[in-house]
């Protein structure tokens, strides 16, 4: 689905939100006043708060992992494709995911969705690991761990940095690098 500017700056502003004031915070008065527009305006680009609550987590899927998986899948290389998802976690709005992921647990709808996000992640993750290491069991191991790293990264943002998930990342790449290796030397 395409959206357009101005729905993407609705987007955004309710990304900035869910990042400093959780998913309780994200209300239509709140997003109106960062935006400096009334609530004609908003209604003008919406019909309803649940179609641009749905819309807006819509946008996220497409733009945070979607269209990621897509560009990852591009590169023949798993080395690359590994790079592309180590490159695009660490550009992932970390602190609105958290919400999302709060959010989760009290909405059905944003639950199906997250778990629709992390399973998508992780698939392409796996498809990677598996086109490195050859290893389907290997592969969802790394996988797994790649998730792990990713939401208890998103958890524990207030004790975390940026430089500690790149490093855990890039970590799990090298295991993953030094699997293959030990697979492809003669016996």
């Amino acid at each position: 689905m395409r959206t357009s500017k101005d729905a993407t700056r609705y987007f955004d502003c309710a990304f900035d939100i869910l990042a400093s004031e959780g998913f309780g915070g994200l209300k239509l008065a709140a997003l109106c006043r960062r935006l400096g527009v009334t609530t004609g305006a908003f209604y003008h680009h919406f019909p309803s708060w649940g179609a641009f609550s749905h819309r807006c987590l819509d946008h996220w899927h497409e733009e945070a992992t979607t269209r990621l998986a897509t560009l990852a899948r591009s590169e023949p290389d798993p080395l690359d494709q590994l790079e592309i998802l180590v490159s695009a976690t660490l550009t992932l709005p970390h602190r609105a995911e958290a919400a999302i992921r709060a959010w989760s647990t009290v909405d059905p709808v944003v639950g199906r969705l997250q778990e629709d996000v992390d399973r998508e992640r992780r698939t392409v993750a796996f498809e990677a690991f598996r086109a490195l290491v050859g290893d389907d069991e290997d592969a969802g191991r790394f996988a797994d761990l790649g998730m792990y790293i990713l939401i208890g990264f998103q958890q524990a943002e207030s004790i975390g940095d940026p430089q500690s998930l790149e490093w855990a990342l890039r970590m799990l790449k090298r295991a993953a690098t030094e699997v293959s290796t030990q697979r492809a030397l003669p016996d």
